[in-house]
């Protein structure tokens, strides 16, 4: 009697470890984006501080002058910039401060909406499925600058 596999036997593991893995890839992809998006949600959160503790500074006003200089934001140096583009300004008042930063292969792009000296939410546009990948949920919004229909709130 010879000793090994049979044909059927190797083609029967080849299916089930293709089935193993097409099941197991999306959610592996799902969890690594998850990761990757955590660099931009945390460079939203250090700026929204560094924004929300000026604004105590400057009698609970958001002063754009105080925020950005010469384009540049001043508390640039908080965040570290590598899958995402480094954080801007998109736009400030009085009372609201919004910061924006986009994934670098253009899928989505979050937002992070201060409001009367603190972060109310970070918001999600884009490709929808990067944006649930990442942890953001369904939400309403309170204004225009929300950036897109997902969020996370604080």
């Amino acid at each position: 009697m010879k000793k090994g596999f049979t044909l059927i036997e190797l083609l029967i593991v080849m299916v089930i470890v293709g089935i193993l893995v097409t099941v197991a890839l999306p959610k592996y992809q799902a969890s690594m984006e998850r990761g990757r998006g955590l660099e931009g949600i945390n460079n939203l959160r250090a700026l929204s501080d560094a924004a929300n503790a000026r604004y105590v500074m400057d009698g609970n006003t958001y002063v754009s002058s105080n925020l950005v200089s010469g384009g540049k934001l001043l508390v640039g140096d908080l965040t570290k910039s590598v899958l995402f583009n480094t954080p801007t300004l998109q736009t400030s008042s009085s009372t609201l401060a919004v910061f924006t930063t986009a994934r670098s292969t253009g899928d989505y792009r979050l937002y992070a909406v201060n409001r009367n000296g603190e972060l109310e939410y970070i918001s999600c546009s884009g490709d929808r499925q990067s944006c649930l990948n990442i942890g953001m949920e369904e939400g309403t919004f309170t204004d225009s600058y929300s950036g897109g229909n997902l969020m996370m709130t604080f």
